[in-house]
């Protein structure tokens, strides 16, 4: 899934929070979310940023599922993946042996083994939030350098990967 496909999927009390960890820990990359997403619509930011916040998260993420800001949606998602959730990115990358920086690669190696990509995976889905798990894997795989196709294949045909349309519209 890209990243405007998984807010259009995401349901709404989990797009809403992604926002509102967004508007909490990053001021300036909410701003210009806004900025982005309403210059967009050729809307001025401020009518946007006066909103209450229940309305202007729903609206945001609405805009966010179209393929045109699939920009701003990636940019959101791994903001809050590396910001919000860096435990977990933490956790799978030393389950596979990947060396990183603080969940950063420089360069990705080749893909572990099958049974060690599958345990780490299972472990995510067991310790984390299943939106998390859903929203980092497939930012993972959609990397331009990832060629793992084990990973790749799990995040196409597992079931616990299947978001339900939510916010399509």
């Amino acid at each position: 899934m890209t990243a405007n496909e998984i807010f259009a999927r995401l349901p709404a009390d989990e797009s809403s929070g992604i926002l509102g960890w967004l508007q909490e820990n990053d001021k300036p990359a909410y701003k210009a979310s806004i900025s982005l997403l309403a210059g967009r619509r050729k809307l001025r930011p401020i009518f946007v940023e006066r909103k209450p916040r229940d309305e202007r998260h729903a609206w945001m993420a609405a805009a966010l599922t179209k393929p045109a800001n699939a920009d701003a949606a990636t940019e959101i998602l791994q903001a809050w993946i590396l910001g919000g959730n860096r435990p977990m990115v933490l956790e799978f990358l030393e389950a596979l042996g990947v060396s990183h920086e603080d969940g950063i690669i420089e360069d990705l190696p080749a893909e572990p083994t099958e049974g060690k990509v599958r345990a780490a995976v299972d472990a995510l889905f067991a310790k984390y939030p299943t939106a998390a798990v859903v929203v980092y894997l497939n930012l993972f795989v959609s990397m331009d350098v990832t060629e793992w196709p084990v990973l790749r294949g799990l995040v196409a045909s597992d079931e616990r990967f299947q978001l339900a349309p939510a916010n399509v519209g």
